[in-house]
């Protein structure tokens, strides 16, 4: 009875406001009652089960799926054919919103795989560690458990270690964001308090992050190494000269917010199994790379923290804002509530979504680069949520929307500038991670659930202009299912009823059976705060210098410069015009471009002028073939090179190296190694420079040591530590040691 008297109150709302009311609007598209109008576009919801769209992509062509399912996607109308009924059911006094989750709902199940894992989209067979665990920290936790547990599994290799998806130089260590795993899977644990999952997880999570700290943590900087967590097609984030050993160097943002909250995720399953000891030795490091993304990467001038640190020897910040770094340093704590709100009101967003960074590359084609992401723009609206920013919120909500009524499905990206989905360089419909952030909306951000170790809380949100009746019901936690009725509009809570009795917003973790929750919203208008809606925009281009034999460094005018830095061992030491540099003292110099608005474009390749350096030639200290030494896991696993300096400091020690064992954008063979000097202990990265490209030659990435003056003794060893992804091959080739005096 009560629930078909709840169905003519909806009817009756539906008929009198939905169709005129205008809930969001900019530049580009409105989200107006049921439907979404872009220009001569509309995607409007008939029923909660029914969406129709006449989009037409703006440069049709075939997509990349049809051969495999051409008939899995109707672009033309949407109907629910998948039995959903064991998930949390929505209703809403807005149609759109309902089908909208409806659609996410049935695009999650039909991402299950026959093995009841997770398929990855239309397009991407198989599960991704980053992928699958992003989408469940996002959504898919809460509603498919097992099948998250059972993905999770599946990207565990032979030695206990988390599976690192490929990336630049032959994936980790020059890709770390691996541990994004532990967040997810303690979001399983968080959701299901299975303890034989806690067990399992543990180890795996310990031996990851022990690896992890020995080969790709900056102690100096109190930073994590590797490149832009899912932004891995380097030459969409990173000056082309960047050498796969160079982004193993670079110290990014989003990487290290992962790492922190990895690490933090570490510390509650050491304290849930009462391993005090050990939860606090990961508190301090947790501790350690807060304060280190705190110190190196926030940019006080711009209210938000730079994307990365890169460069060689010396590292310099670049200046751009990366859209998931920004929401992950808000969600994880990293960014204290002023500087959360900052980020919250700086990060720029554009009309059709919120930029994976920005500005963006001219000289790139859209993909990560000219794009925006949806599973990005979820974390961003979780993000904008939690600081309390309504007009961001607002605009997140509003892109999701928009995607998925115009194109009926959740695509994996669009071009930022015209936000079509045929635009970008690959795409897929029923992305996962697309999916979780479609269905966050309700869950995560409408309801606000909040899932923690012994409890579930709820910090709903809901904008002003979407105020109104919202029930989810069906909605299980742990050995309870809860249905749930919200009213009104704001982020605080006015009244909350546990079947019928006033209670905190929250339910224990013990609670079992079904249960009905009342929430009336405390209709509150958040502090009000402004958010930065801009046009798209581009870095100035890279220069390409050359250094003369005279000391005069040259380079051509660059589109979008009207100056140059001069930048010398990380450090700016000049402003000119000019495009030419006399060069008068020693050190590393690159020059960059400025705009007419102050922002800076990349760093040129650093160029060393007049160091002292001295070569050991590697084949004088090992089982030679030719003039290099064969590095595998049987051959030459330990070199040993006595080396002499004539007075202390700074030294810069690298290896020129080559590895062929695969290309660099794919693959897992980067070899790995760990170098010896007395009692310090570095780690030396080879990553793979192209498929069978065994005579390409560069360098690995730079250590800074102090050494006094006199003999010292350097190895370079293969141990189990240093074990890759392959876990067979882990083989390159070394020409010889250079060090150089700082």
């Amino acid at each position: 009875m009560r629930r078909g008297i709840w169905m003519l109150v909806m009817l009756s709302a539906l008929c009198t406001t939905a169709w005129a009311q205008v809930y969001y609007k900019n530049s580009e598209y409105q989200w107006r009652g049921n439907e979404i109008l872009q220009g001569k576009f509309r995607g409007r919801a008939v029923s909660p089960t029914e969406v129709t769209s006449n989009y037409v992509p703006l440069e049709p062509r075939m997509e990349v799926w049809n051969d495999m399912n051409p008939k899995e996607i109707d672009r033309r109308r949407w109907t629910l054919h998948t039995d959903i009924a064991h998930l949390p059911h929505y209703e809403s006094t807005n149609m759109l919103e309902t089908a909208l989750y409806n659609m996410a709902l049935e695009e999650s199940v039909l991402a299950i795989e026959p093995d009841s894992t997770f398929r990855t989209g239309i397009a991407w067979g198989g599960v991704w560690t980053r992928d699958v665990s992003y989408s469940i920290i996002l959504s898919l936790s809460q509603l498919h458990p097992e099948v998250c547990m059972k993905s999770l599994r599946a990207k565990v290799n032979s030695r206990n270690r988390i599976i690192q998806d490929t990336g630049t130089g032959g994936a980790w260590p020059c890709s770390t964001d691996r541990v994004i795993w532990a967040v997810a899977a303690w979001e399983v644990y968080k959701t299901t308090g299975d303890r034989q999952w806690l067990d399992y997880i543990y180890p795996i999570i310990r031996n990851t992050l022990q690896d992890d700290m020995l080969v790709a943590y900056d102690r100096q900087n109190q930073l994590m190494r590797g490149e832009t967590s899912y932004m891995d097609w380097r030459e969409q984030e990173y000056p082309q000269w960047m050498e796969p050993a160079d982004i193993y160097t670079s110290e990014a943002t989003v990487n290290n917010a992962v790492h922190y909250m990895a690490l933090c995720v570490m510390t509650e399953i050491c304290k849930a199994k009462q391993l005090e000891r050990e939860a606090e030795m990961w508190r301090r490091q947790a501790d350690n790379i807060r304060e280190g993304i705190n110190r190196h990467l926030w940019l006080p001038q711009r209210g938000y923290y730079a994307i990365y640190l890169y460069g060689r020897r010396h590292l310099v910040l670049s200046e751009q804002c990366d859209a998931m770094g920004s929401a992950l340093t808000i969600l994880s704590g990293i960014a204290d509530g002023e500087r959360a709100r900052q980020i919250s009101e700086h990060q720029v967003c554009e009309p059709f979504g919120t930029p994976c960074i920005y500005p963006n590359l001219k000289d790139q084609y859209p993909y990560h680069n000219d794009a925006t992401w949806p599973f990005v723009q979820g974390y961003w609206m979780k993000a904008c949520a939690r600081v309390g920013n309504e007009a961001a919120l607002m605009h997140s909500i509003g892109a999701l929307y928009r995607g998925a009524a115009l194109w009926l499905s959740n695509e994996e990206n669009y071009e930022i500038t015209t936000g079509d989905y045929q635009q970008t360089k690959l795409n897929s419909p029923r992305q996962l991670w697309s999916v979780a952030a479609q269905s966050a909306i309700v869950t995560s951000v409408y309801f606000g659930i909040d899932t923690q170790s012994d409890r579930l809380v709820f910090r709903p949100f809901v904008p002003k202009a979407l105020k109104g009746t919202r029930q989810l019901t069906n909605y299980r936690y742990r050995q309870a299912l809860l249905d749930i009725r919200m009213t009104g509009y704001g982020n605080r809570i006015k009244t909350f009823l546990l079947d019928g009795r006033e209670a905190q917003p929250e339910v224990a973790a013990t609670l079992t059976g079904r249960h009905e929750i009342e929430i009336v919203l405390a209709d509150n208008t958040p502090e009000k705060m402004t958010m930065t809606l801009a046009a798209n925009a581009y870095l100035p281009l890279t220069p390409q210098t050359e250094v003369s034999s005279g000391g005069v460094m040259t380079w051509k005018p660059t589109e979008g410069s009207v100056a140059y830095e001069i930048i010398r061992d990380g450090q700016v030491v000049g402003k000119q015009p000019e495009t030419s540099l006399t060069l008068t003292q020693p050190g590393a110099y690159s020059v960059r471009g400025v705009d007419a608005s102050g922002m800076p474009g990349y760093i040129s390749a650093p160029q060393d002028f007049s160091p002292a350096q001295t070569l050991y030639q590697a084949e004088d200290y090992g089982i030679a073939t030719g003039s290099y030494l064969e590095l595998t896991r049987t051959k030459n696993i330990s070199v040993v090179i006595p080396i002499e300096v004539s007075q202390e400091g700074e030294y810069s020690i690298d290896w020129r190296y080559s590895n062929g064992a695969g290309p660099v954008n794919t693959n897992n063979r980067c070899a790995i190694r760990l170098m010896r000097i007395g009692r310090a202990v570095y780690p030396v990265v080879l990553p793979q420079r192209g498929e069978g490209r065994w005579d390409d030659w560069g360098f690995t990435n730079k250590q800074t040591v102090h050494l006094t003056a006199g003999r010292h003794v350097v190895s370079l060893d293969f141990t189990d530590r240093t074990e890759n992804m392959h876990g067979e091959q882990n083989e390159a080739r070394i020409d010889y040691l250079r060090i150089v005096k700082l």
